[in-house]
């Protein structure tokens, strides 16, 4: 009798053992984090020292992360497969000689792979940014370099046309390609700027494109908004950097709008910011949980609940003239200690560069 009772209990606790590890499986997220400087004489609000860096790089071990290549990760999203909650990319944003001399080492010593995205016509010999032989060295020790516009152009509020813009990236490509044989066809947004027009420019000529707002990213991410997290600047603790690594993606059905400028929304109330609406394909966490932070305005908002699956949020406040995240976290039920991260990025031009770029579009 007490045989035939627990035939039937460790049969249960099987199947309750391979469903945890079914859903474990099925769990889709990377991150992205992104430096500018490696250094402790450059702006502080765009670097880290060099023992923060290491820090980081011990943390990520520690973590089990797997450092992988940045193409490795998108070439996951671009088929639509599921991407390894445990990988991780590095990236650096500008090309400077700290990196060669403060990061590279040390990526080197571990055998990881990393990215830098440069601007073509600043790559040259100084004390500030790496020239091209240095580059060369990167890519024949794990380094993949790619594409940050010609001369970190803003692509937004530089006042350049469509034209322009992708003449801009095409040349920029073209000069990487040259000089190194590296075609990624990627590009990292100057100032993390960009709009739906300029989205269109990369996704005609077939490329990815990268933000500098915060998320995890997986095979529902948008190719040509790939988010990642700053990790200089105030963003370098590792207690606080530690929860956005090991952060999970949301799976986006649709979210609207995806436009960033704010002066191209229609229907806004002059005393909120603009309405952001997500639908998603499904979630493992409590909609009593997920709460938003706005860039510039205190405390947590809570987003309203249209269904089961779908959310919107508007700021409660207008939005401040410049970069504005509506940043979205919340805890995951059968991934203790794992947080879901997503934001969208909001423009708010001054008013009389609004004017000029109106001027400029008629």
């Amino acid at each position: 009798m007490i045989r035939l009772l627990l035939k039937p209990i460790s049969v249960l606790l099987m199947l309750t053992t391979m469903t945890t590890l079914l859903w474990h499986q099925s769990v889709s997220a990377a991150t992205v984090v992104l430096y500018h400087h490696v250094s402790e004489t450059t702006p502080k609000s765009t670097s880290v020292s060099p023992q923060q860096f290491a820090e980081h790089l011990a943390m990520i071990e520690e973590l089990g992360l797997e450092v992988v290549p940045l193409t490795q990760i998108v070439d996951a999203i671009k088929a639509n497969k599921p991407v390894n909650p445990n990988w991780i990319a590095i990236t650096f944003d500008d090309g400077f000689r700290n990196v060669y001399d403060m990061a590279f080492p040390m990526l080197k010593e571990k055998n990881w792979p990393f990215t830098v995205f440069v601007n073509p016509l600043m790559v040259k010999p100084s004390k500030l940014y790496m020239d091209w032989s240095q580059l060369k060295t990167l890519t024949e020790h794990g380094g993949d370099i790619m594409n940050h516009t010609l001369e970190h152009e803003n692509l937004v509020q530089g006042g350049l046309t469509n034209k322009q813009i992708e003449t801009n990236i095409l040349v920029a490509e073209e000069m990487i390609k040259e000089q190194l044989g590296q075609n990624h066809k990627m590009v990292a947004y100057p100032f993390g700027e960009y709009s739906d027009n300029i989205k269109a420019t990369l996704g005609k000529n077939g490329f990815v494109g990268f933000a500098q707002h915060s998320g995890a990213i997986n095979e529902t991410s948008d190719l040509l908004a790939l988010t990642r997290f700053p990790a200089n600047g105030i963003y370098a603790n590792p207690k606080t950097l530690k929860n956005k690594i090991k952060s999970l993606a949301f799976d986006f059905e649709n979210q609207s709008p995806t436009e960033t400028l704010v002066r191209n929304i229609e229907k806004i109330d002059s005393e909120k910011g603009p309405l952001w609406r997500v639908k998603l394909k499904g979630k493992d966490f409590y909609q009593s949980q997920l709460a938003c932070f706005i860039t510039g305005q205190s405390g947590p908002v809570k987003p309203t609940w249209i269904s089961d699956f779908e959310f919107e949020i508007a700021a409660p406040k207008s939005l401040q003239t410049g970069r504005v995240k509506y940043n979205c976290t919340a805890p995951s039920i059968k991934n203790s200690g794992r947080f879901y991260w997503t934001s969208k990025l909001w423009i708010t031009l001054p008013d009389d560069l609004s004017s000029e770029l109106n001027e400029e579009s008629e």
